[in-house]
């Protein structure tokens, strides 16, 4: 198991378990659905969408997400 899933894997029982808020700060959109409930974007510093992981990830409004979203490689 990779130190990454480790410490998300501890991040998500601490969450359930002490009903725990993190603010968690990544560009790996895949980790961020798996582990976040919110979703706030930044560009160049300013926040220009925010929402629900799944409005945010599955129905972008801002065209800056919708781009971030497009550019990640789908397997």
């Amino acid at each position: 198991m990779s130190v990454q899933s480790q410490i998300v894997e501890l991040l998500q029982e601490l969450k359930e378990e002490m009903d725990l808020s993190v603010l968690f700060i990544s560009h790996d959109l895949a980790l961020v659905q798996g582990l976040c409930d919110r979703i706030m974007v930044m560009h160049d510093g300013v926040i220009v969408e925010e929402g629900k992981s799944g409005d945010v990830l599955h129905n972008p409004e801002n065209d800056y997400t919708k781009l971030l979203i497009s550019s990640v490689l789908e397997i």
